[in-house]
């Protein structure tokens, strides 16, 4: 008897010993191991940190993206709490017994994305959205004044009456399908997603493609080479106040010399009266990008950083944050997300984490927008910005000095 119950007791223990893998699994592959990320750092780092990815999403030479499949941060509880009840028919041991049992997904995706090497976003792919694009456009976050990475700056022009006192009429905008170039099918169509992803970063609402291609066909218009009067009409047609129109006059990757050469155009028209409110081209001809499409971002990016600046939706200097509107308890405030190596901010001594209540001594809680909180927190190159943080709970006042931004 005593022998059978000791036998027992041994099952037991193996089962409970076992049954501990379901709960150090979640602990693995939790996702607070993100919280090891932070920007600057390079991809060897980021293996260092949180490991290799469970699958490559992208990879094109500039742009990775990688997927980790992670659980929830206390998922290791749920997991404990349901040991006891569910050892006994393989619950903890047998992965993932739990998922059945509770209909309970364990895992969920998680993106890593870097940028020639570096990291520049993290998080779930929806929490994400913008900032990937935001890396995929150019890598504008890491621009120094230099150029990119080495890059030749483009010869860029733009000019036009719209103005910070104007600009709010234009709350909306639509981008036509830009003119392919002559032998390069579907480069309009590629530039026009570049200029769209472009403006949503400078806060433009953006009329989505499906809408526009829906009222072109109700209209039997063409995707492209339809005239002024018919882009004005297609404009009112989906509560658009402005539309781009644009052209790609040059798109040509060279074998012979391994060199991009995009030249392209473009212009922001009011769509009641016709009149051109900004007109902008650009040029450039580059050994190291990758393909056109990475030069014809650099070139756009360059171009709607003269309007953003010339409309007051960004200033002419920049100090190399990327932060985001928060709310807590009816207070706004900039979460510092990422900063920039070698940049004003980073030398100014602010961290990724801090929270930015206010600007220039004018508190971030009085804004109703984040186009308000970014006109707050504008800055132009060689100006001051005053910066109060809270940094673990403790009050702090900085001074970042902008540099010049890319371009301008």
């Amino acid at each position: 008897m005593l022998k059978r119950f000791g036998c027992w007791m041994v099952l037991v223990l193996l089962a409970g010993a076992c049954s501990g893998c379901g709960v150090l699994y979640t602990v693995v592959k939790s996702e607070s191991k993100l919280d090891r990320l932070a920007v600057p750092m390079t991809k060897a780092e980021v293996i260092d940190h949180v490991g290799r990815p469970d699958r490559v999403l992208r990879d094109d030479g500039r742009m990775l993206v990688w997927e980790y499949s992670l659980t929830a941060r206390k998922q290791w509880l749920y997991e404990l709490a349901l040991c006891p009840l569910s050892v006994w028919v393989g619950g903890c041991i047998f992965y993932p017994f739990t998922n059945i049992v509770a209909d309970h997904q364990r895992e969920y995706p998680h993106h890593i994305v870097l940028v020639n090497d570096e990291l520049c976003a993290w998080g779930t792919p929806a929490a994400i959205l913008q900032r990937r694009r935001a890396c995929a456009s150019s890598g504008i976050a890491g621009l120094g004044s230099g150029g990119m990475f080495g890059r030749p700056e483009p010869v860029v022009t733009g000019i036009g009456p719209i103005n910070r006192d104007t600009i709010d009429r234009y709350r909306t905008m639509a981008v036509m399908e830009f003119e392919d170039a002559p032998n390069a099918e579907g480069s309009g169509s590629r530039v026009a997603g570049i200029v769209t992803s472009l403006l949503l970063d400078l806060d433009i609402n953006m009329v989505e493609r499906e809408k526009l291609d829906e009222v072109l066909k109700e209209q039997v218009l063409q995707l492209t080479h339809v005239d002024d009067a018919d882009v004005l009409k297609v404009g009112k047609l989906v509560g658009a106040q402005a539309i781009v129109i644009g052209e790609v006059q040059q798109w040509v990757r060279s074998d012979d010399d391994r060199v991009s050469r995009v030249s392209l155009a473009l212009r922001i028209v009011d769509v009641e009266s016709g009149q051109v409110l900004f007109n902008g081209e650009g040029h450039s001809s580059d050994a190291t990008a990758d393909s056109p499409e990475g030069l014809a971002r650099v070139i756009a990016h360059r171009i709607l950083a003269r309007f953003g600046s010339q409309a007051g939706l960004i200033g002419s200097g920049w100090v190399g944050i990327n932060w985001e509107l928060q709310e807590s308890s009816g207070v706004r405030y900039y979460l510092v997300r990422e900063l920039r190596s070698g940049l004003p901010a980073q030398k100014a001594g602010l961290k990724v984490g801090d929270r930015v209540v206010a600007c220039n001594g004018v508190a971030l809680s009085s804004v109703s927008s984040d186009r308000e909180a970014k006109r707050l927190c504008r800055v132009e190159a060689g100006q001051t910005l005053k910066l109060d943080i809270r940094r673990a709970g403790s009050p702090l006042e900085l001074s970042v000095v902008a540099e010049s931004r890319p371009g301008l």
